[in-house]
């Protein structure tokens, strides 16, 4: 937001600098983004009147002008703008004046005729841009006065970072506000008088008054929208970054910029029955004042008259209800909308308003019927007219609830680290019109004013104390703390671990967005549950995330599209089943794509597939000591026939996979490879045990089994395991064959077995025997034969 500081300070001036006051600002935290002045420096500049006009002897372009400078005698001057003419209040640069560009004002001889100054532009100043012709004054200006002075152009305009919690700071009353609470001033109101004559002829209600609690309306009739609009006010509109229109839709604006109240004025004549301020009906159209039709939702609040729908509540108005230059009756509105039910609405319809700014931030519901009375002042005062009382329907069950709030000094030091003093924390509760209902040696309890929405606990209460006090100021203080250094259980693995495992692997982390497309809900995990957002950022992000994968593969695509092709990523982060807290779980994703390593010269590139996945994901859960099992399934976003679930104690805990060529395709991505797990149980060890170890030799032995071609290896090792021999160490996968000589139907699983003793080594026929128990249990449970 963009505000003059000419304009604030006709509220409230502390003797500073505008730079010094810019500065203060952003320590109170309104964050001055910079601060312009209106025009460059320049000197000599001043009110002329053009007393005649007359064409140059020599030259038909040229015009000899006497100007009257407020000086004893008129100064001639020559001036070849098309719309000069005598009678002309004008900018005048006297002679020795210095202008932007360090352009200098001299004496000077058009055509054999003297010249002594200059008629200026206000290109030429520094005003503007582009300019026609020659700055024509108002015809009240004071001859002979700094134009400077006449045109305050020594004001600054300064540019607001406003956050959206403070909606109460855009408007000059809000800034003023924040000025007299960090320099202990009061700040002068304009005074607002209005002389009403009788009741409005349009009557109002509210249909929805939980989206409108308060909803006031007055007539004006006999204007004349066809004045100006006076300079003082489109320069203040101006300097605030706001268009000029007509005077009413410009009293409007004015009133928006002051008071931060946004209001609307309908042409009376143009309201056919009561005004209704309801819900669309879905397929209700609208020609807004942007003169864009728009197809209205019906979860959209809207103005209406007993035919059609006049204006979006919050938004914008329609063209058909709006002012003209012929307009002689006119309707204001002011009007005080629930956030919730305008955020997002001027989005939807692909605009943004500076009303749909303030009410979706929230704005006072205190001010309505003084920003009614301030414009109707400002509207009787330049464009005439007779005012009508105040047509009011208000709720007041459904405003917001200002809710006291308790604070008291213990709890300001313990959060700020110092002690501040009782009648200075009482003294800045009062300069932000906290009311302070109850007070004791060391509380205070506190009333929040209808313009601050974001007032709700205590830490907000110390945190205004804290910044009022000044961020720059707060002393250093040597941290103390209490500490109850909780034990850290052996068995739990550190997520940091786990995540240096997979860097150390190759992997990159990355952090996404919990909030996904539709499109990729709906291609990653169309059974779950979708939780849509109300007010999602882009329709790219509507949607709560059920899985790690839409970000990972969004990573993916993202990289390939730049030729990024070779990818290990993994995630850690939440998913969502639905908004409760126990709905929510940590999970551990990873995707790889491309080559197992980078090319180079002495060998072939090799792409990842399924096991390089999997081993990745086993050397994590390798880390748990448990033993986690992978079972063949199928999951829609993964290809059949490459797709398990990963499976702990007979529970499903995570999956694995190749990505589905119908996922690829949507997604424009090459061959994935993706797996996810719950975190919970990744990080879920064993305590470690020390064992001795063996100084002997193992005794190993090879086997090669043929069984039916769906029998897992996992089971054949599991099954070994079981057994649970004497001196057994392990057992190991070095090949799988099918093909010739092997039965159809059948593939041959090759093992290694290895033994070791901790007191001598093992004797072949030792190990022969245990060998034979291996094939006996294969023989029976698998019926696997000795190849």
């Amino acid at each position: 937001m963009n505000i003059s500081t000419s304009w604030l300070r006709e509220w409230i001036s502390p003797l500073v600098t505008d730079e010094v006051l810019a500065e203060q600002l952003t320590m109170a935290g309104l964050e001055v983004d910079g601060i312009d002045t209106v025009a460059p420096s320049f000197t000599k500049v001043v009110v002329g009147h053009v007393l005649s006009c007359e064409k140059h002897p020599d030259a038909d372009k040229l015009n000899l002008c006497q100007v009257d400078v407020g000086e004893a005698d008129p100064v001639q001057i020559i001036c070849g703008a098309k719309n000069i003419r005598t009678g002309l209040k004008v900018m005048a640069a006297l002679v020795g004046a210095k202008l932007p560009g360090d352009f200098k004002i001299k004496k000077a001889k058009l055509r054999g005729v003297e010249s002594f100054g200059m008629i200026c532009s206000e290109s030429e100043l520094g005003m503007s841009d582009t300019s026609d012709g020659i700055a024509e004054l108002d015809s009240e200006a004071p001859i002979g006065q700094d134009i400077r002075e006449y045109l305050d152009l020594d004001d600054n305009i300064i540019e607001l970072d406003i956050t959206p919690n403070r909606g109460d700071c855009f408007s000059v009353l809000g800034v003023a506000r924040e000025v007299s609470a960090n320099y202990n001033m009061a700040f002068v109101m304009p005074e607002v008088e209005v002389k009403t004559v009788g009741e409005s002829s349009i009557s109002t209600k509210v249909s929805n008054v939980a989206a409108c609690p308060k909803y006031l309306t007055r007539e004006i009739k006999g204007i004349d929208n066809t004045v100006n609009t006076p300079k003082w006010m489109t320069d203040k509109l101006l300097r605030s970054g706001q268009a000029t229109h007509s005077p009413v839709v410009d009293i409007t604006n004015y009133v928006l910029m002051e008071l931060g109240q946004p209001m609307h004025a309908f042409d009376l004549s143009r309201i056919n029955g009561a005004i209704n301020v309801r819900n669309a009906v879905a397929g209700e159209t609208l020609e807004l004042l942007n003169e864009s039709t728009v197809e209205l939702k019906d979860n959209t609040l809207v103005i209406a008259d007993d035919n059609s729908v006049l204006a979006i509540a919050g938004v914008m108005g329609g063209e058909l209800s709006a002012t003209q230059a012929s307009t002689t009756d006119i309707l204001l509105e002011s009007a005080f909308f629930e956030p919730v039910s305008i955020a997002g609405k001027a989005r939807d319809y692909g605009l943004h308003t500076e009303s749909s700014l303030r009410f979706e931030r929230g704005v006072d519901f205190g001010i309505t019927e003084l920003a009614l009375d301030r414009a109707a002042q400002l509207v009787t005062q330049i464009c005439g007219g007779e005012v009508s009382e105040i047509s009011t329907n208000i709720d007041e069950t459904a405003l917001p609830e200002l809710t006291p709030i308790t604070i008291t000094k213990s709890k300001i030091q313990q959060v700020l680290g110092f002690e501040l003093d009782s009648n200075w924390i009482e003294e800045k509760f009062i300069n932000l019109d906290f009311e302070i209902s109850n007070k004791t040696d060391d509380s205070w309890t506190i009333i929040p004013p209808s313009f601050r929405f974001d007032i709700r606990i205590p830490a907000d209460l110390i945190e205004e104390l804290a910044r009022l006090y000044g961020y720059d100021k707060l002393p250093v203080q040597k941290l103390s703390l209490d500490a109850n250094i909780n034990a850290i259980q052996e068995a739990k693995i550190d997520k940091y671990d786990v995540m240096q495992a997979l860097v150390s692997r190759g992997y990159q982390e990355v952090i996404t967005y919990s909030f996904i497309s539709e499109k990729y809900q709906d291609l990653i995990d169309p059974s779950a549950k979708k939780i849509t957002l109300s007010n999602p950022i882009s329709a790219d992000m509507s949607t709560m995330r059920s899985s790690l994968w839409a970000g990972l593969l969004q990573t993916v695509e993202s990289n390939q599209r730049r030729g990024h092709t070779d990818a290990r990523f993994f995630e850690i982060g939440l998913c969502f089943s639905g908004v409760n807290a126990d709905e929510q779980s940590n999970k551990l994703a990873g995707v790889i794509s491309g080559n197992r390593f980078d090319a180079q010269w002495s060998s072939e590139t090799q792409p990842l597939d399924f096991f390089d996945a999997k081993a990745d994901l086993e050397s994590i859960l390798s880390l748990t000591s448990a033993s986690f099992d992978f079972e063949a399934a199928e999951h829609p976003a993964l290809q059949k026939g490459q797709t398990a679930m990963i499976m702990l104690d007979g529970q499903q805990v995570g999956w694995i996979g190749a990505l589905s060529p119908i996922v690829q395709k949507e997604l424009s991505v090459s061959k994935c490879y993706v797996y996810e797990i719950d975190l919970a149980v990744v990080l879920s060890g064993k305590i470690s045990k020390y064992l001795p170890f063996s100084s002997y030799q193992q005794a190993q032995r090879d086997i090669a089994l043929v069984v039916d071609q769906t029998t897992p290896v996992a089971q054949l090792t599991d099954a070994i395991k079981e057994l649970d021999q004497e001196h057994f160490i392990g057992v190991s996968l070095f090949d799988v064959y099918e093909g010739e000589h092997i039965e159809a139907g059948k593939k041959s699983i090759a093992l290694n077995l290895a033994y070791q003793s901790l007191e001598g080594t093992l004797a072949d026929d030792e190990v022969n025997a245990k060998v034979e128990e291996v094939l006996g249990l294969m023989k029976d449970k698998f019926s696997a034969a000795l190849r």
